[in-house]
């Protein structure tokens, strides 16, 4: 029974380490980017679908820029 509920645990654990890692990536947020760039410049989305992605991503990497600094800043208190 113990055995079962220390892996769970683990398991839990394990799992929350790897959604965080996933959330606070640039290279995901740079990599769409590229790939919004991509589709506009062989037409195949419309500089107006460009800008409002291109526009979506950017905030979401400074939000996340943000909330690594804030998190740098709080271990150092």
């Amino acid at each position: 029974m113990f055995i079962i509920d220390d892996f769970l645990i683990w398991l839990a654990k394990k799992l929350q380490e790897i959604a965080e890692r996933e959330v606070t990536d640039e290279s995901k947020l740079k990599e769409e980017l590229l790939k919004v760039r991509t589709l506009f410049e062989t037409d195949q989305i419309s500089e107006e679908a460009y800008t409002k992605r291109e526009d979506e991503i950017l905030q979401r990497l400074e939000t996340l820029r943000k909330e690594k600094e804030a998190r740098v800043m709080h271990v150092k208190e």
